[in-house]
C-alpha cells in the first residue's frame, strides 16, 4: 500500500498545467483541419510580437510561421506565459528560442540547445507540456540556495533578482547558528559557476512511503528557473566574497527564500506519441495537484519506470473494477465484476523506477492505486 505524505500546492500551477493539458489533449485526439488557417509570412528581422487587440497565438503562429497549429512551439519560447489562451495587449510574445532566453539549456549549453528555426532547420514535433514535478527514488543533489533578495516581499516571480549561495556558502553564518547542521540540507559544489548558467529551483514537497513507513520515494515540484547574471570573486582561502547574484528567467509558481537550486533540466517536454516495446502493468501512486480523485488534464505519477521499459510518448490505459451504486454494505468488491477501461494516459517524463503522465481520456473519475497497462506495439 502507498502511502503520501503532502506538502504544499497553489492554485496557480493547478491552473496552468490545467490550460495546457487541455490544449495539448486537443492535440492528441485531433483537431478539424477545417479549422482557418492564416498564411501571412513574417516581414523582418524581428525576434517580438507586441500583442496588439484581439491577437490569439493561433493567428501569430499562422502569420509567423506560416502554420497556426505550431503555437505550442511558440509558447514554448514563452515561459512567461503561464495559458496560451490569455495574452494582453502589451505583453511580449518571443518567436525564437534565443530570444527571451526562457527557452533554457542545461548550463554550458545554451547554444547547442537553441531552436534553429532561424535558421531552416526544422523544430522538433510533438506537444509542448510543462513537466512540474517528479517522483525519484532518492533525494536529488542540490547545489544551491536562494539565501536573499533585494526585493521587499516574501514571493519571488520572474523577472526578480536574487542572491544565491553554493555548496557549503549555501546558508549564511546566522542560519548555521540558528539550524543544526543535520536540519540543513545537504548541498554539494556545483564547481565553477559562470555567469549565463542555468539552475531549476525546486522544493520537495512530500515522500511516498511502503507499509513499513519507510521513505521509498520523493516528490518534487518544479517551481521555475533562474540564470547567473553576477558572479562574485573569491578570498585568499578560495571562498565567495559575496553571494552571486540570479535573475528569474520562469516561475511556475512562487518562489521564496531558502528555496534550492538544482542543474538545469528543461521543464517545457516535446512530447510525441510512440509505440510501447512491451507489455507493462503499473498503477497511480500519487497526483501532481493535492486530491485523491482526478480526470483529464491531470498529471499523475506511475510506479513503473524506464526500469521496467516505460518511454515518453508511450500510452497506458486506466482499468477500474466497480459498482455503479453503492449498496450500502460494507464488504469488499466482487472479484467476479470485470475490469472496466476507464481512461488513458500519455508518459510525460521517465526517471529510473517512476514516470510522470497527462491524464488525456477519462470516462469517469480515476483514483490513486488505479490499474494501468500498456501494450507492445501501441
Amino acid at each position: 500500500m502507498w502511502k503520501f505524505v503532502q506538502g504544499l500546492a497553489t492554485n496557480r500551477l493547478t491552473q496552468a498545467l490545467a490550460g495546457t493539458a487541455a490544449a495539448a489533449t486537443l492535440m492528441v485526439a485531433g483537431v478539424s483541419t477545417a479549422d482557418a488557417q492564416v498564411t501571412h509570412q513574417q516581414s523582418g528581422d524581428s525576434d517580438y510580437h507586441v500583442v496588439a487587440q484581439g491577437d490569439t497565438m493561433w493567428d501569430l503562429s499562422g502569420r509567423y510561421y506560416g502554420d497556426s497549429y505550431e503555437w505550442p512551439r511558440m509558447w514554448s519560447y514563452n515561459a512567461h506565459i503561464t495559458n496560451p489562451h490569455w495574452i494582453y495587449p502589451g505583453d511580449i510574445v518571443y518567436l525564437r528560442d534565443d530570444a527571451g532566453g526562457s527557452g533554457a539549456a542545461q548550463p554550458g549549453q545554451q547554444q547547442a540547445n537553441n531552436n534553429q528555426a532561424g535558421a531552416g532547420e526544422p523544430m522538433p514535433q510533438g506537444m509542448y507540456l510543462p513537466l512540474g514535478g517528479y517522483i525519484t527514488k532518492d533525494e536529488v543533489q542540490y547545489v544551491g540556495r536562494i539565501v536573499a533578495s533585494r526585493k521587499e516581499a516574501n514571493m519571488l516571480a520572474e523577472h526578480d533578482t536574487a542572491w544565491v549561495g553554493w555548496g557549503e556558502g549555501a546558508y549564511s553564518d546566522a542560519e548555521k547558528e540558528e539550524i543544526e547542521k543535520e536540519e540543513r540540507e545537504t548541498i554539494a559544489n556545483p564547481g565553477e559557476v559562470q555567469k549565463g548558467d542555468r539552475f531549476a529551483v525546486v522544493r520537495e514537497v512530500g515522500t511516498l512511503t511502503n507499509d513499513d513507513g519507510e521513505v521509498i520515494a520523493h516528490k518534487y515540484v518544479v517551481l521555475g528557473g533562474v540564470v547567473v547574471t553576477k558572479v562574485s570573486g573569491t578570498d585568499e582561502e578560495g571562498n565567495k566574497k559575496y553571494y552571486d547574484e540570479v535573475k528569474v528567467t520562469q516561475s511556475w509558481q512562487e518562489i521564496y527564500r531558502g528555496d534550492l537550486l538544482i542543474p538545469y533540466e528543461r521543464q517545457l517536454k516535446v512530447v510525441k506519441q510512440s509505440k510501447a516495446e512491451t507489455d507493462e502493468v503499473a498503477k497511480v501512486i500519487d497526483t501532481l495537484q493535492p486530491g485523491n480523485m482526478f480526470g483529464e488534464h491531470s498529471y499523475v505519477f506511475l510506479d513503473k519506470g524506464a526500469a521496467d521499459g516505460v518511454r515518453m510518448g508511450n500510452r497506458f490505459f486506466a482499468y477500474q473494477r466497480y459498482e455503479g451504486i453503492h449498496l450500502g454494505v460494507d464488504r469488499p468488491l466482487d472479484k467476479k465484476v470485470p475490469w472496466t477501461r476507464v481512461g488513458q494516459l500519455l508518459v510525460l517524463d521517465v526517471r529510473e523506477h517512476y514516470s510522470t503522465a497527462l491524464v488525456i481520456d477519462s470516462k469517469r473519475e480515476l483514483i490513486i492505486g488505479d490499474r494501468l497497462e500498456m501494450y507492445n506495439g501501441y
